[in-house]
């Protein structure tokens, strides 16, 4: 039961996450393209080139961040994954194990 709360949690976790990237993805660079056509409407074009290498550093780091983001929660995925690999591992042999009891127990019922 742990596991399955935990999961769920993961899984919470991670979808409000992947709506955070999304809305980063899709206002931000808008944002930072209407703020250097401002620039460039009302005459502070010298201030463009300074934008520019803020705007893509700043790029550069949201980048980084995405990717490590990324990695980490494939990661976890991948041990959750494994952790259900061995449960089900583990609900196989105790399945064998109830089956090898049936056959007994019908077997000594057949003998009678």
């Amino acid at each position: 039961m742990i596991k399955n709360r935990h999961l769920t949690n993961f899984a919470e976790q991670k979808i409000k996450e992947i709506k955070w990237w999304a809305w980063a993805a899709a206002v931000l660079p808008l944002t930072a393209l209407s703020g250097l056509f401002f620039l460039w409407a009302f005459g502070w074009g010298h201030l463009i080139n300074g934008t520019m290498v803020v705007g893509a550093t700043t790029m550069f780091g949201i980048a980084v961040g995405w990717w490590w983001w990324a990695l980490h929660t494939m990661n976890s995925l991948v041990r959750h994954w494994d952790e259900t690999r061995s449960d089900v591992a583990e609900v196989l042999i105790d399945t064998k194990e109830m089956r090898e009891l049936v056959r007994d127990l019908v077997k000594e019922e057949m003998d009678k």
